[in-house]
């Protein structure tokens, strides 16, 4: 049985964090991802580039 709310930090589900302050799109993953966790991070990082999120974090500390 799962809980919903736990359920929303399950690595599993995101697979990686990207990390703020860097010029191009990094993300870290946990040590122990499995297929799915590694899956979602790669549609993750899809999202960080497509959303420009790297240059839009610039533009809001400049």
């Amino acid at each position: 049985m799962t809980d919903p709310f736990f359920e929303r930090f399950n690595f599993e589900n995101y697979g990686g964090t990207p990390i703020i302050g860097v010029n191009a799109p990094v993300i870290i993953g946990h040590g122990v991802s499995n297929d799915k966790a590694i899956m979602n991070m790669i549609l993750q990082t899809g999202t960080v580039i497509s959303t420009n999120l790297c240059n839009r974090i610039k533009e809001a500390f400049s």
